[in-house]
């Protein structure tokens, strides 16, 4: 049994997954399924692209207080990543404001084909004192 060290978040897809691969559409935006963040503090996401050619893709954060409710662009939060255009992973420290849901927005800012944008997210489990 784990005590409150990190996490890895399973999404709220169906079937839920820790790993979520979201294929990126060709000068569109596409999203991740989103994540329930009740209980949970801390947040890191981790993420790679895997394209043919060099990818380029902006990876923003969206929120929102819980289902049936329109997703946002937190107006306080810088993106995740502007500009992501290797095959590295790379991870980020999240700063999350106070809703129960989130969700990542992929924007494909050139023409590489098949893109595909793997996030994994992991948090702190939150223990009353």
């Amino acid at each position: 049994m784990r005590d409150n060290g990190p996490i890895v978040v399973k999404n709220n897809a169906t079937p839920r997954v820790e790993s979520e691969e979201v294929s990126a559409v060709r000068d569109d935006v596409t999203y991740s399924a989103g994540w329930t963040l009740v209980d949970l503090s801390s947040f890191a996401l981790e993420y790679k692209v895997a394209a043919t050619g060099i990818p380029s893709v902006k990876l923003e954060l969206q929120q929102r207080s819980g289902p049936g409710v329109d997703w946002s662009d937190p107006k306080t939060l810088a993106d995740i990543d502007s500009n992501v255009n290797d095959k590295d992973q790379h991870s980020a420290q999240l700063s999350l404001i106070t809703l129960a849901e989130m969700r990542v927005k992929i924007t494909e800012l050139d023409v590489a084909d098949d893109t595909v944008v793997t996030l994994r997210l992991s948090a702190q489990k939150r223990y009353s004192a």
